[in-house]
């Protein structure tokens, strides 16, 4: 009988060695250890009851397997268990973290204006509080310059990833802008302009000046950067609309064209033809190619 007892002491003792505990996490975290989602554990084990406590709160103990919960929360939460024959607590450690990281951008200002070739040295921050900072993308690191070659609207995007997987992106638009120089005798973008008292409300806009039909319109500037360098590669176009005035004004399209630039005279000019036109009102836009618009009220009057 000792003998028998022996033998079943030495089989228990070593089906005790095959007795174990096993954690699982759904879904498994990433490659840096983390999760952006509420993690389910399961805990699985060959001789119940289960031993469990999470975060360092009360025991509980479980009479069967497996233990199925779910963490929720962003931190890093740590799980103990072990089975009925294990004589220690295993640990597992997960990490949580459901936040975006924070992106402020400062310079450029979300719709900021600054000049063709104007030194601006870029300014922004991320920020994330949990997982830290795995991955950031932008035009530019903060105190280098901002790219303001290119006139027109701009966008500065920062993209920032954490080490959890949550991303965010942050646009800011900026516009670059040209000086735009009257290069006329009459200071004005046209050859001629009413005196200011002469100029009146016509419809939505302010009457600028008169011209004979079938005389030419002189539309002259110049256009420079920052440092008042001439900008000779840009795409001014000139829009013609008839002022058709009534209880609902109207703009039809009279014409449409480009604004060259004269290398003789080292200006942008064009001189606009009004054969073929009728008596009355005519808006005149002309966009300088940076986004800025001019909006000038003319009158065609019989000729002199």
């Amino acid at each position: 009988m000792r003998r028998w007892l022996v033998v079943l002491g030495v089989f228990l003792w070593w089906l005790a060695g095959f007795a174990h505990s096993s954690l699982t996490l759904n879904p498994p975290p990433n490659p840096y250890g983390w999760n952006n989602t509420p993690v389910t554990v399961k805990i699985t084990a060959t001789n119940p009851p289960i031993h469990y406590r999470v975060n360092g709160g009360p025991e509980e103990i479980a009479p069967s397997s497996p233990v199925v919960f779910t963490l929720a929360s962003e931190g890093i939460h740590v799980v103990e268990y072990r089975d009925q024959d294990e004589s220690t607590f295993k640990r597992a450690t997960i990490r949580i973290d459901l936040t975006p990281p924070t992106v402020v951008i400062r310079v450029p200002e979300p719709g900021g204006r600054y000049l063709l070739r104007q030194p601006v040295l870029v300014d922004w921050q991320v920020f994330d509080n949990l997982s830290g900072i795995a991955k950031l993308e932008a035009p530019a690191a903060p105190g280098e310059p901002l790219d303001t070659r290119s006139p027109g609207q701009n966008r500065f995007v920062v993209i920032a990833r954490d080490r959890a997987g949550n991303e965010t992106k942050v646009a800011a638009g900026y516009y670059v802008h040209f000086i735009i120089e009257a290069v006329q005798p009459s200071g004005f973008y046209l050859d001629r302009i009413l005196p200011e008292k002469e100029q009146v409300k016509v419809g939505k806009g302010t009457l600028r000046a008169r011209y004979p039909l079938g005389s030419e319109i002189l539309i002259a500037f110049a256009l420079k950067d920052f440092y008042g360098r001439p900008y000779t590669r840009a795409f001014p176009e000139l829009t013609v609309l008839r002022v058709e005035l009534g209880e609902e004004e109207r703009l039809p399209l009279r014409a449409w064209m480009r604004i060259p630039f004269d290398e003789q005279r080292g200006f942008y000019f064009l001189a606009y033809s009004t054969k073929d036109h009728q008596l009355g009102f005519y808006e005149l836009q002309i966009y300088f190619g940076d986004g800025q618009l001019e909006r000038i009220r003319v009158e065609l009057i019989p000729p002199e």
